[in-house]
């Protein structure tokens, strides 16, 4: 079988509790209208200018699962290409706005050997409130587009 050079996999052995990664992406109107076609969400929070400026945000939104779909690259750089999401927990608390840029910073809980599996905890946030959250010093109302929980399988 030939391995693709540019795919990254890794063991299990190579992963270490408290290891971390970082990403980010500016969400565009593109890449919400991009999503909307893909997963067939035209809700009207997401895709007209019009209905946005009616809500509390005064704009438009993306899409919860696109925003969570930017933890991506920081779950392979952590496991590796070859890994795939066994577990999922979200928790959303606040909306990310069109040319919101969006951090992601994922850090290593559990590793399991045993089962192949390796926990990782995720926020999603502007990057001011990203910093605040890491210093603990994040006041109320200053929160993350997400929080989530993921279980990543090597076992493929």
């Amino acid at each position: 079988m030939t391995q693709d050079k540019s795919v990254t996999a890794k063991c299990i052995q190579e992963i270490r509790v408290g290891d971390t990664a970082y990403a980010a992406k500016t969400v565009t109107e593109a890449d919400v209208m991009m999503f909307a076609m893909l997963s067939g969400d035209y809700a009207p929070q997401h895709v007209s200018a019009a209905f946005g400026a009616t809500m509390s945000y005064h704009s438009r939104i993306a899409h919860g699962m696109l925003t969570v779909g930017l933890v991506g690259p920081v779950l392979n750089r952590l496991c590796g290409d070859t890994s795939c999401t066994a577990y999922q927990k979200v928790h959303f608390s606040s909306a990310v706005l069109l040319n919101d840029t969006v951090y992601v910073k994922g850090t290593v809980t559990a590793v399991d050997p045993e089962k192949q599996l390796v926990t990782i905890e995720a926020t999603a946030a502007r990057k001011e409130i990203l910093e605040k959250l890491e210093a603990g010093t994040a006041q109320k109302g200053e929160r993350p587009f997400l929080s989530a929980v993921f279980q990543q399988s090597l076992a493929v």
